[in-house]
């Protein structure tokens, strides 16, 4: 991945960060990441709230091995379905890497279920159950729970007096967007609705991104 790349990947989960800041009326008392670039912004945003380097720490992602279990069980029964299922289309010529018209039209027919699948994470993983284990600093128990109803004596970790960023800050922060070219989005919808097309499942999805590529 180029850093430019990298860069606007690190603006992204900035975004998340100051979405999440915002919503909750004020930002953690630490933040702890990997060392990987992507988290740079996050970081200096951190730091920064609190006028503190040490607000946030890196560390090696291995440290966190309940993650890194639940990043391993999601690969096998989740994400390997869409990377076999994308790659799939590279070895049928359907798709090429740096053809932005691709990119579009693939985003357009698959990111609604992606977002659904993704959803359907989050939701497993903040109503799983934690199970205790020796040697864990963090308590037992289901996310949503111990996030809304924290066993007692709980301690807010939440820090609401914080400080506005500065300008050079700011302009780091990018804002997603799945659409590289909007009037280009509009003319696939233009294409569904006048065909009649449509998709209920991934299955569906490849049909109608192989339909709008023979019209593109």
């Amino acid at each position: 991945m180029t850093d430019t790349r990298l860069l606007c990947v690190a603006g992204v989960i900035a975004h998340h960060f100051l979405n999440a800041v915002t919503a909750l009326g004020g930002c953690p008392a630490l933040v702890r990441t990997d060392c990987g670039t992507e988290n740079v912004t996050l970081a200096a945003i951190q730091a920064c709230f609190h006028r503190d380097t040490s607000a946030h720490k890196y560390g090696t992602s291995p440290a966190n091995q309940r993650i890194e279990a639940w990043w391993s069980f999601l690969r096998r029964s989740r994400t390997q379905y869409w990377i076999d299922l994308f790659a799939s289309l590279v070895d049928d010529g359907c798709f090429t890497f740096g053809n932005w018209k691709q990119v579009d039209c693939l985003r357009f027919c698959f990111m609604n279920f992606l977002q659904q699948d993704l959803s359907e994470v989050v939701r497993l993983w903040n109503t799983h159950r934690i199970r205790p284990s020796r040697g864990a600093r963090c308590p037992p128990g289901i996310p949503d729970e111990l996030y809304y109803y924290p066993p007692s004596p709980a301690v807010d970790c939440l820090v609401r007096d914080i400080p506005d960023l500065p300008a050079d800050i700011l302009r780091h922060v990018r804002v997603p967007s799945s659409v590289s070219n909007a009037d280009f989005w509009s003319y696939l919808q233009y294409l569904c609705d006048f065909h009649g097309w449509q998709s209920r499942n991934a299955d569906e999805a490849i049909v109608l991104y192989k339909q709008l590529q023979h019209l593109l």
